[in-house]
């Protein structure tokens, strides 16, 4: 693996899987059966569909893990069976972990993509490692649920359709 050619993908966990598949068409169609190796931090939400996506493409995945693999959640651990190999950096359990791990997957890659909810920080603090550090860096919002049912009700209150 060269990291020109592999891709680590961060995102927000609570996205749904549909609306998750629907941005991966959208965005990562592209960069597909090109002999790349995608970087993915083994967790729920972006990753595991992400994972699920590419798995189906039969696209080369790499699981990173800040601890072990028998430490993430267990809804994870079918996928982590599924990849092509699960890196376990056996980092102390600290909250920073999960940081280190992301920064050492952007250190392995090339192209980085985020997927952000705008809930929460970390795929906004990875981006901006990833930018610091001159990679290829694609940034897209990420709508939840919750965020259609608010456009909805605000669409609603303000008399929309008309």
């Amino acid at each position: 693996m060269t990291s020109r050619t592999s891709i680590a993908i961060f995102g927000s966990r609570d996205v749904d899987r549909d609306p998750a598949l629907t941005l991966f068409e959208q965005y990562l169609a592209s960069f597909v059966d090109q002999g790349r190796t995608w970087l993915l931090a083994g967790t729920r939400g972006i990753d595991e569909w992400a994972m699920e996506w590419l798995l189906e493409r039969r696209e080369v995945c790499w699981a990173v893990v800040p601890h072990t693999r028998f430490d993430q959640p267990k809804s994870i651990q079918s996928r982590l069976e599924q990849a092509d190999r699960v890196i376990e950096l056996h980092l102390p359990g600290r909250k920073s972990a999960r940081a280190f791990r992301n920064r050492y997957m952007v250190d392995l890659c090339g192209i980085v993509f985020g997927f952000r909810s705008g809930k929460g920080s970390g795929t906004q603090t990875i981006l901006k490692y990833a930018l610091r550090n001159q990679k290829e860096v694609h940034a897209n919002p990420v709508l939840t649920i919750d965020d259609e049912r608010g456009m909805a009700d605000a669409e609603l209150a303000r008399g929309w359709p008309r």
